[in-house]
């Protein structure tokens, strides 16, 4: 950010994004026996004359400062025109309308860049109108170049107030810019005290050598569970583990590398063959043309295509919320996969879309995600603030009469990794470049860079439910038995098990516990 121009040629077009979703909220309310005809075409108007000034790039920080002020003063006007839509007895509707929400932001948006411009554009207007975006200044070096072209316009400047005021704008530029950049400076420092307080030894099953899945701070003990694939999300741990120098690098070789065809070639094997598993790693860490973890990625995207094809959905499957509720009304989450990728165990019985997981396959092939995002989209996938959660085509789970139900939730981290891949897709990898900017990373990124194995035993993960992708199975709701009394003449008795450790209750209150052989509560009869 230091090192980037204080003003890029597409800072101004950016805006549009948000005058084109104001245009879509506007198309939707168009026939609305709510809406004023006559103001639903003033603010079409106003929304064309604001859209102008976008079309071109900024040619100098002049240019880009006076069409700014055109700007704000046009969308200042936006969220009026928007609310002068709905007529009388429908301004409640209005305080929630998205007509009104884009129209808002899109006045935040300016405003926003106007404040920049007030800070650190108090030199415009002078001898800047050669100046091109390519050669101006950056963050760093705004304080030293306003100082110089006040020097050069004050130059014939005979009157000591006009240079006094000129002195003190720039002046007021600079200590604007060094605050930003102690700003700046501030939150890497806290970053990066972050990043070296994070500890990661205390994590590793040394007789395993796998990291474990957590530390159970009440017993004082690691979780016996481990991560132990290659493909996985945790191996951004890992690696960040061995970078930091916390593990050894042969922790690295311990995670499993099985692999599972996949066309012509070979995909190693996830857990629950989500593509969180497989890409999430990838927002930040390269994946090097010809390796095995890239030649996964793309097999991996192949196959849930495929996989999407075959039951008749959009495609994306991931780890979710789907369509089931606790008693707070409160979506339950799970991890759902494509059957042949993952070793869990049941993945063709539900088909949970997360759009999340299309925009991380952006990321691989980005046409494809384009197409996959318009069929997620007709499917009703998104929302004001972007795209839902989920879409649960699981039988049993959807609506009657419908094929699927939109989990209408959104939930931060998703999200997040959204705009992480988007980022990476349009800025040619813009986060993995700043990732492996760090020396220790450089260090350890060898490792990536492991090729696909020659001979290697394939495995067929579940093939029985690969086979049968066209079953999926009936949400079977839990059974509930109630007993109004303790003296039925049968005996009512529940039983509970899971092979090793057995519970038996009868209605009356009576029962046992055995572990095994071993009884842990004698069977006594109730004489009742």
């Amino acid at each position: 950010m230091l090192k980037t121009p204080v003003y890029h040629p597409e800072a101004l077009p950016g805006n549009a994004d948000a005058v084109k979703l104001a245009r879509n909220a506007l198309d939707v309310l168009s026939g609305d026996h709510r809406i004023s005809e006559a103001a639903c075409k003033q603010l079409f108007i106003a929304l064309d004359s604001f859209s102008e000034p976008l079309n071109e790039p900024a040619a100098s920080p002049a240019d880009y400062a006076a069409r700014l002020v055109d700007l704000k003063t046009k969308s200042e006007e936006l969220p009026k025109l928007a609310r002068a839509l709905f007529e009388e007895g429908f301004k409640d509707v209005a305080d929630i309308a998205d007509i009104v929400i884009w129209t808002e932001a899109v006045a935040s948006s300016v405003q926003c860049h106007q404040r920049d411009v007030d800070r650190l554009f108090t030199w415009r207007g002078r001898d800047d109108r050669d100046l091109n975006v390519s050669s101006a200044p950056t963050l760093t070096d705004l304080g030293d170049h306003v100082l110089a072209l006040n020097d050069d316009c004050t130059a014939g400047v005979t009157a000591d107030e006009a240079r006094a005021a000129r002195r003190m704008e720039a002046d007021q530029t600079a200590l604007a810019a060094q605050a930003l950049i102690e700003r700046i400076e501030n939150i890497d420092r806290i970053a990066g005290t972050m990043f070296d307080e994070m500890q990661f030894g205390f994590l590793l099953d040394r007789p395993r050598q796998l990291l474990s899945i957590g530390f159970q701070c009440a017993e004082g003990t690691l979780d016996p569970s481990c991560y132990d694939l290659l493909a996985s999300e945790a191996r951004l741990a890992s690696f960040i583990a061995i970078a930091k120098g916390d593990i050894a690098p042969k922790h690295w070789f311990k995670l499993g590398r099985a692999v599972t065809p996949i066309g012509r070639g070979s995909a190693l094997i996830s857990w629950s063959g989500s593509m969180f598993e497989y890409l999430m790693p990838e927002l930040v860490m390269r994946e090097p043309a010809g390796s095995l973890l890239q030649q996964t990625a793309k097999l991996v995207v192949s196959r849930q295509i495929e996989y999407g094809a075959q039951r008749g959905v959009p495609w994306g499957i991931s780890e979710s919320a789907y369509n089931f509720r606790d008693l707070e009304l409160t979506y339950q989450y799970s991890n759902f996969g494509v059957p042949g990728l993952g070793l869990k165990r049941g993945l063709s019985e539900n088909i949970v879309v997360a759009p999340y997981a299309t925009l991380l396959a952006s990321m691989i092939d980005p046409e494809a995600a384009v197409r996959n995002l318009s069929s997620l989209a007709a499917a009703g996938g998104s929302g004001r603030y972007g795209w839902y959660e989920a879409l649960d085509y699981t039988p049993g789970r959807t609506p009657e009469g419908k094929n699927v139900a939109v989990v209408r939730a959104y939930m931060a981290h998703h999200q997040g990794m959204s705009l992480v891949a988007i980022a990476n897709t349009l800025g040619g990898g813009a986060m993995r470049s700043r990732f492996h900017a760090n020396p220790i990373v450089q260090a350890t990124e060898l490792l990536l860079q492991e090729r696909p194995p020659r001979d290697v035993a394939v495995k067929w993960v579940r093939a029985e439910e690969v086979s049968q992708v066209t079953l999926v199975r009936e949400l079977v709701p839990p059974m509930l038995r109630r007993f109004r009394s303790p003296h039925d003449r049968v005996p009512r008795s529940h039983l509970l098990s899971n092979g090793r450790y057995a519970v038996m209750i009868t209605a009356a209150g009576a029962g046992y516990s055995r572990w095994r052989d071993l009884a842990v509560s004698r069977w006594q009869e109730d004489v009742t």
